[in-house]
């Protein structure tokens, strides 16, 4: 049973990827325009990307205070990523990691490391979009995206830190039978996540999260300057992405879709590149990172996790991931 699910999920993953591509006749225009250097300099850019976020997805579970090494929490992270055209798909971080805790680690215990990973991500991406502003000049108004991605990420920290508001959740579920079940999973789960709401856990994660951020940007900085006859300059993509990423982490939109390519283009435009050329810039953009970081999945589950797909091991039934961990694991930003 476990082998069909995976199967189906990387059928359907592939599915999800080929639909997302939009206009496979735009896309292939587009990158036949593109020179071989660009695209060496494009996909070494795309697996630096990579590296840094499986590298950070390591550190969230070290963090934790799990006993996995970090080439295997960067392995879970990119092999994970053959599920990343899915809603949720980011979940399968989790189930991965789980491989290398030796059987002292659930689901419990490596599913709060993502929503650590989301709070430093909106971080991350809110005070490069306020950097953004600044540089650009722009209306003060915008900075209350920001300013509100902040906000949000101190109130989920303090609620996450707060006994009276966890102990509030375990009467709610015992009060139920069918929901008292899931009180030693949550408790645990508060345990581990209390512990990546500090700054000493999350900081080196936020700087992890610029660092890929910055990464992405440059990343349209050299399509745009392929693509285009004005070109970006750095802050004007950090800007841009960064408050398309805002949208994407924010609002309650599985796997961003729609709201992240719409977000991008509108940013792009604001800054001066035109709405036709940013809606190819982003058609592009969107098509190589999903299909790279797809591609890259797959590679690595097969090459790592192989037994997952060819072996029937009998394994204990899985523990439900914790409710307050889903909100920001379905909204994996991308970059």
């Amino acid at each position: 049973m476990r082998r069909v699910l995976f199967a189906v999920l990387l059928v359907t993953a592939s599915g999800v990827l080929l639909w997302n591509l939009g206009d496979p006749a735009v896309v292939t225009a587009t990158l036949s325009r593109l020179s071989p250097e660009i695209l060496v300099g494009v996909i070494l850019l795309l697996l630096l990307n990579e590296v840094v976020k499986g590298l950070r997805w390591a550190w969230y579970l070290r963090a934790a205070q799990l006993p996995i090494r970090a080439v295997d929490g960067l392995t879970s992270y990119l092999a994970a990523q053959a599920a990343s055209a899915i809603p949720g798909g980011s979940l399968l971080s989790a189930r991965l990691a789980e491989e290398h805790g030796g059987g002292a680690v659930r689901l419990r215990h490596t599913t709060p490391p993502l929503l650590a990973q989301g709070l430093g991500d909106l971080v991350a991406v809110s005070l490069l979009a306020l950097a953004g502003i600044v540089l650009l000049g722009r209306a003060w108004l915008q900075v209350l995206a920001p300013l509100t991605g902040i906000a949000l990420t101190l109130a989920l920290v303090s609620a996450a830190r707060s006994d009276r508001l966890g102990d509030a959740l375990i009467h709610l579920l015992s009060r139920s039978r069918r929901t008292r079940r899931l009180i030693p999973v949550e408790e645990d789960a508060r345990r581990t996540l209390r512990r990546l709401c500090t700054g000493r856990a999350l900081a080196p994660g936020v700087v992890a999260s610029i660092v890929s951020t910055t990464i992405a940007a440059a990343l349209l900085v050299v399509l745009a300057r392929a693509l285009t006859f004005r070109g970006l300059q750095v802050h004007e993509a950090l800007y841009a992405h960064s408050m398309a990423m805002i949208a994407h982490l924010v609002l309650p939109v599985p796997n961003g879709f729609g709201t992240s390519e719409m977000s991008l283009v509108g940013f792009l435009n604001l800054v001066g590149i035109g709405f036709g050329r940013a809606t190819v810039l982003a058609i592009t953009y969107r098509a190589l990172s999903l299909g790279f970081r797809t591609t890259l999945g797959f590679i690595v589950l097969l090459a790592r996790y192989r037994h997952l797909l060819l072996e029937l091991r009998r394994r204990p039934e899985a523990e439900p991931a914790p409710l307050v961990t889903v909100g920001l694991a379905l909204n994996e930003p991308e970059r």
